[in-house]
């Protein structure tokens, strides 16, 4: 389908132009990948997060600290001592346990576990973005790079040719006017492949930040993959494959669960806790030496957490309705997605029918017969800008397949192509 020839002929020589005092990291997909989830900062820092709410679970699952009190006499006024804890004097000790009823336990964990889903699904979710982003940053490099190339080759040999019209013009054999036009063709080309080159440099920025990397980043694309994006999967399918696996509609989801479980939590901090203790006073109680055994609850006269549980079942509407969102929102982008590809095969397929080696076969032809004054200077003109742009429609045709089809892997998640 495309040709990696190109641009290895195009290192030879346009390279330098990227590449002066660079190292050059080539990569396939698989390999970018692999770089990407290694070194990417943001997928570190989205990692480490990940493991900042399974700390979170190891908290949750903790029993409330028991608590142990002393108290001394500071001052016996009858024996003026300081302290005086001794067989006449007084000392106490209690030790409380908080028990926590209602389930409060059991539900915290779980709220702390599907914090911890969450935060893994918002990583995917994450990933889906920023390898999206990859993948399209490398199909529009070899692309773009691929017309530069080509622009390269045109561009030179129609240096050469104005070269040596300009010697007949300064000899007075041709009209300067005829310079002139070539020239002015020549401008038009260049300014376009200075576009191209603008666009390879932003493309660069973001594929050397996304790889963590400072080489110039060339794209090894497999030709025998690119017949893969001809084929177009059936919608009905696609929609199946983003409901199960587009992790931000899981993360719908699982917020929906969430809400309902923190309904139960709240529910679980009306229920009274009991606090249970055991204390010993020397003196200081109806008799010598007393062991008491204690136990307290709140009464729950007032408080039952009402506005807690009212707002908990309210923020559980709302996840659901951000469910059911999500989900319109997802088959939008997989319609949109499989339009778009739809379009995008068609177009290619009418643009590769259309353009083949003849043009060019075509191209040498017009040239060698422009030389030999066989043909008109506009003629000649009118050729070449037309078939430049025809190359440059043809590669981005060609590109803009590749991107459609990295589109629908986004959009279901899944890598389709």
């Amino acid at each position: 389908m495309f040709h990696i020839k190109y641009l290895l002929a195009f290192l030879f020589l346009f390279g330098p132009v990227f590449c002066i005092g660079q190292d050059t990291l080539r990569v396939s997909m698989d390999t970018a990948d692999k770089i990407f989830l290694q070194k990417n900062l943001m997928m570190v820092a989205a990692q480490m997060n990940v493991d900042a709410q399974k700390a979170q679970e190891i908290q949750a699952r903790l029993y409330p600290n028991p608590q142990f009190t002393v108290g001394v006499n500071t001052y016996d006024s009858q024996n003026k001592k300081l302290f005086y804890a001794g067989s006449n004097g007084e000392k106490s000790f209690e030790f409380d346990q908080l028990i926590l009823l209602g389930s409060k336990r059991k539900n915290l964990t779980g709220l702390a576990k599907q914090n911890t889903q969450q935060a893994q699904l918002g990583m995917e979710d994450l990933m889906r973005n920023l390898k999206y982003q990859l993948h399209n940053d490398l199909l529009s490099l070899y692309f773009d790079l691929l017309t530069v190339h080509q622009y390269n080759q045109h561009l030179q040999k129609l240096d050469s040719i104005i070269t040596g019209y300009q010697e007949q013009a300064n000899k007075g054999n041709i009209a300067l006017k005829d310079v002139v036009r070539l020239k002015t063709a020549y401008m038009s080309l260049n300014n376009d492949r200075t576009e191209l080159l603008n666009n390879i440099e932003e493309e660069q920025k973001e594929l050397r930040l996304l790889l963590q990397t400072n080489q110039f980043v060339l794209f090894q694309f497999d030709d025998a993959a690119g017949s893969k994006y001809e084929q177009l999967p059936i919608l009905d399918s696609l929609q199946n494959l983003a409901l199960r696996h587009r992790s931000d509609l899981k993360e719908a989801v699982l917020n929906k669960s969430i809400a309902d479980l923190n309904i139960r939590y709240q529910k679980s901090l009306a229920v009274p806790d009991l606090s249970l203790g055991a204390s010993y006073d020397q003196r200081g109680g109806a008799f010598n030496n007393q062991y008491l055994l204690t136990f307290g609850i709140p009464l729950p006269f007032w408080n039952r957490n009402q506005g807690n549980i009212k707002s908990a079942q309210i923020q559980s509407k709302i996840a659901d309705v951000g469910r059911q969102q999500q989900q319109l929102t997802v088959s939008g982008e997989v319609t949109a997605a499989w339009s778009n590809m739809q379009r995008s095969i068609s177009d290619y397929l009418k643009t590769i029918k259309m353009y083949s080696a003849d043009f060019n076969t075509v191209f040498e032809g017009m040239t060698a017969n422009f030389l030999k004054r066989n043909i008109s200077i506009l003629e000649f003109v009118d050729f070449f800008e037309s078939y430049n742009s025809g190359i440059a429609e043809v590669n981005r045709v060609k590109k803009q397949l590749a991107l459609s089809g990295e589109s629908v892997n986004y959009v279901v998640e899944f890598p389709v192509y």
